[in-house]
């Protein structure tokens, strides 16, 4: 991720009319994971700054206890670390038909939930 980060953003990030970020809920490494997201959402800002984003919170299925808090928090998070960059946020898993839903036709899903 490092490498395309410094060597290759301008390719990567032009004509982007799509970025789809997941996280991984049970994710280590937090602090590296939300850099290479801001670093993602500020290259898109300057080569494709009118491309939408949609942010997956995936495994969900892994979290013990209240799954809705955890999916707030971790949503909150996100937003905020993306500043003035709307994203839509969704929790997902294998395990149901979430990360189907979210594949078909992610504005109808937004409008629906």
């Amino acid at each position: 991720m490092d490498h395309y980060l410094t060597t290759q953003r301008s390719t990567i990030f032009q004509h982007v009319g799509v970025l789809i970020y997941v996280f991984d809920v049970e994710s280590r490494d937090r602090e590296m994971d939300l850099q290479y997201y801001t670093d993602c959402l500020q290259s898109l800002t300057t080569y494709s700054p009118e491309a939408g984003v949609f942010v997956l919170v995936h495994k969900m299925d892994l979290v013990r206890g209240d799954k809705e808090a955890v999916f707030n928090k971790k949503k909150k998070e996100l937003e905020e670390a993306a500043g003035e960059v709307p994203i839509t946020v969704f929790g997902t898993s294998i395990w149901d038909e979430s990360l189907y839903k979210v594949s078909i036709n992610p504005i109808q899903w937004i409008n629906t939930t």
